[in-house]
């Protein structure tokens, strides 16, 4: 997908500091702004980042990009490290700036092992039965306090959800939200499973999203609900050991991703019928 008209756009943003692209196409843009900002900074951190990353995904659009996008900012530091180590960096702005906050990622993923390691653990055995084996919510860090996080989360994103343009999408993908809320996530070990019974053409959120859409919008946002469906499934079929705070966080960010589609050209009307039709004139013959 990358060739030098991206190159290009990615020249004229000072503040787009690298891009790395998936094996699928998506790109992960990694930006200037600190990678962990502290909590009175946060607003207008949220309000930098989103400003940058509007423009250069609106430039990325205009060059032909029509793949789905990601601000490494608004991920978990482990995402950040595994999108870094195994995505493809396609361009680097400013290889200084990209290994201090590289680094910054190195040193939190550090202390986090860290402190996993030195953890309090349980020297005695419990009794047996079945009150001692663990639940998949708490194993996959999606328990009472996990969601709690979770929501703490996502009302810090609300700036971003609230700059969604055009108007459509952002209804789009903030109803996509409310069927996640209320049918994945709600239940964290059920849950997955139901919503993914219910992610099929004539499910619950196709059937959400097109009432959304007028008939006249229909072909070109169509695409766009079956990629959000598709990109759903694959994220909600992880195994419950995989289920944790990164993982709910990307089911918000998969609308959130999805570019909006192309507008159709439009069809020229076409002239009216004649209702005659004019003879040929004949060439009078000399005598």
């Amino acid at each position: 997908m990358w060739d030098e008209r991206l190159a290009a756009v990615c020249r004229r943003h000072p503040d787009l500091v690298a891009v790395y692209e998936s094996s699928r196409g998506r790109l992960g843009l990694l930006l200037r702004q600190t990678l962990v900002p502290l909590s009175a900074e946060q607003v207008a951190w949220l309000a930098e980042t989103r400003s940058v990353a509007r423009d250069v995904v609106h430039d990325l659009r205009a060059a032909g990009f029509e793949r789905g996008t990601v601000v490494l900012q608004w991920l978990p530091v482990a995402d950040v490290a595994r999108i870094v180590g195994r995505w493809v960096r396609r361009w680097d702005g400013d290889a200084a700036r990209r290994s201090q906050l590289l680094a910054v990622v190195e040193r939190l993923l550090a202390d986090q092992r860290f402190l996993a390691a030195r953890a309090p653990r349980v020297t005695t055995d419990p009794p047996p039965g079945p009150q001692t084996l663990p639940t998949t919510a708490a194993r996959s860090g999606l328990d009472e306090a996990g969601l709690d996080a979770l929501k703490a989360w996502y009302e810090t994103m609300a700036p971003c959800w609230l700059a969604i343009q055009p108007v459509l999408r952002r209804r789009l993908v903030l109803q996509t939200h409310v069927w996640l809320a209320d049918l994945a996530l709600a239940d964290p070990v059920e849950g997955p499973g139901q919503a993914l019974s219910e992610l099929g053409p004539q499910g619950s959120l196709a059937r959400a999203l097109e009432r959304l859409v007028s008939r006249r919008q229909a072909p070109a946002w169509r695409r766009w609900i079956e990629h959000v469906r598709m990109d759903l499934a694959r994220t909600l079929e992880r195994p419950p050991e995989l289920r944790t705070q990164a993982w709910a966080r990307w089911l918000f960010f998969i609308p959130y991703s999805a570019p909006a589609p192309r507008r159709l050209p439009r069809r020229s009307p076409r002239p009216p019928a004649s209702t005659w039709t004019a003879k040929p004139r004949r060439e009078k013959m000399n005598a």
